[in-house]
């Protein structure tokens, strides 16, 4: 390695440990005006000021429901814990729901509300891809419709969550205050259309339809899991009518 990469890992390992980077601090000169403690103090603060910004724009909710100083205590133990990996600062906050059952698991609607705010920001962030129509569906022949099976939008994401995380989520987005903590089991959707992030809750049988045409099962499969407590005609209709809602959402790129 040569002397100026090494003298950068050193600098590196400075801002992330100041400890572990002791190495880089006996290589500056001390100075009587501004020490160097302070002098490289500033550069290890203005490290994690720009973390804890990132972390702050990644989870804009969390950090009104947390407040100031308890979200800025938990972003810094959570750089000292999960020090970045990342060239793009987007992806620094991989970690914050893991963190946050760690760090506050008194309070599990953080780390909900946390993946929810991080799955919405994939949802946004994911692959562009064709978007299959009604019309597209129509064009195949009914015989061969029991052996479909669909491709859904890279954006699509299912999300079971056990709080109220929607209410709280809603009401800080309308800058309200939000309602008391409570258990709300409830899958949701998220997916990308137009641009923006969507989402919405799934009652139980749609939801485990999704997961069934997600993993790749075909459309009959699909009919005959639903008959668990119906009549095969109002399997199969229900079926068509999720794929329907399915399609006019923009879920599914391909068959």
């Amino acid at each position: 390695m040569s002397h100026l990469a090494q003298l950068q890992a050193d600098f590196q390992a400075y801002l992330i440990d100041d400890i572990k980077g002791v190495a880089f601090k006996n290589r500056i000169i001390d100075d009587i005006k501004v020490g160097v403690n302070k002098r490289l103090g500033i550069y290890y603060d203005a490290y994690r000021f720009r973390i804890i910004e990132a972390l702050a724009t990644a989870y804009p909710k969390l950090h009104s429901m947390l407040g100031d100083d308890l979200f800025e205590s938990t972003a810094r133990s959570y750089i000292d814990q999960y020090p970045s990996t990342y060239r793009n600062m987007r992806w620094v906050g991989d970690k914050m729901q893991t963190h946050l059952l760690k760090m506050l698991p008194q309070h599990p609607i953080a780390a909900e509300l946390a993946v929810f705010e991080w799955t919405l920001s994939l949802a946004f962030d994911a692959e562009d891809a064709p978007i299959l129509t009604l019309q597209d569906l129509a064009e195949v022949s009914p015989e061969t419709w029991a052996d479909l099976k669909f491709v859904f939008h890279p954006s699509v994401q299912l999300l079971p969550l056990e709080w109220n995380v929607l209410q709280i989520w809603h009401a800080l987005n309308n800058e309200e205050t939000p309602p008391g903590v409570a258990q709300n089991s409830e899958p949701y959707l998220i997916w990308r259309r137009d641009m923006n992030s969507h989402f919405r809750s799934l009652e139980a049988t749609e939801y485990t339809a999704i997961q069934l045409a997600i993993s790749g099962v075909n459309f009959g499969v699909i009919c005959e899991k639903l008959q668990k407590n119906t009549t095969e005609e109002a399997a199969t209709m229900q079926a068509a009518q999720y794929l329907s809602s399915w399609l006019n959402e923009g879920l599914i790129t391909k068959i």
